[in-house]
């Protein structure tokens, strides 16, 4: 009889451990996988985009005088050529064109370009969402809310928790005075399942100094990505 329970207390015993093991490493035995897991097979997909379309909104809220949009970007990849048109505070503000080398250029209300050897890259326009690679170390806490569908296609949705330092740290190219004060943010990302490419960030920074005009308030910057690897021409200006 003592062996019989004794036998009986090791199997209960062994699914115990299984189970732990289960909730443990959620990429194995056909569970979600990881953060890191998701992250790691993104950071190897991103290294093979060749062209890409990109939107990217800011936009303020939770100020004196309620919300309201910042800036607009629209971004075109293809190698190394590049398109980019920005829109503040609604008006028409910039556009450039950078092909085999050389950079054409307008700014508001101007119909004539500006042409001189390029001094912007894919590197300069995509520098936001690439300053996103370190997320998963930089943040205080992450977790895989699971998966979503985007634009009909199944996606993780990432979301990382950053305190006001890491908010500093990770959005740097910002002027300081504009984050001193900020209360910490999160961000959003949507990883697609299968390709691995990220095809979406929110980012959201609390309390942000937006202008000297609007004052204190939260700053959301939604970037979407989509026909990557698809043709894209990018052609000089007529």
């Amino acid at each position: 009889m003592k062996a019989r329970n004794l036998r009986l207390g090791v199997c209960v015993l062994a699914l115990l451990l299984v189970a732990g093991m289960l909730f443990t490493f959620p990429g194995c035995f056909g569970g979600e996988p990881s953060v890191d897991e998701i992250w790691e097979k993104s950071q190897e997909a991103e290294k093979n985009i060749n062209s890409l379309h990109m939107e990217i909104a800011i936009s303020y809220e939770n100020t004196k005088f309620g919300g309201g949009q910042i800036q607009t970007t629209s971004i075109n990849v293809s190698g190394d050529n590049v398109q980019a048109t920005s829109a503040l505070f609604g008006q028409s503000f910039s556009e450039v064109i950078v092909v085999n080398g050389m950079q054409y250029s307008r700014t508001m209300g101007s119909e004539e370009w500006t042409e001189q050897p390029a001094t912007i890259s894919r590197e300069t326009v995509t520098q936001q969402v690439e300053g996103f690679a370190n997320l998963p170390s930089m943040a205080s806490s992450s977790e895989n809310l699971g998966l979503e569908t985007l634009n009909g296609v199944e996606v993780y949705h990432l979301n990382f928790v950053l305190t006001p330092d890491e908010v500093k740290a990770l959005f740097k190219s910002v002027e300081a005075a504009q984050l001193a004060a900020n209360a910490g943010g999160e961000v959003d990302v949507w990883v697609e399942k299968d390709r691995g490419y990220r095809v979406k960030y929110e980012a959201l920074v609390k309390n942000a100094n937006i202008t000297e005009q609007i004052g204190y308030g939260d700053i959301r910057v939604v970037t979407t990505i989509t026909s990557i690897n698809e043709p894209i021409a990018i052609t000089p200006p007529v």
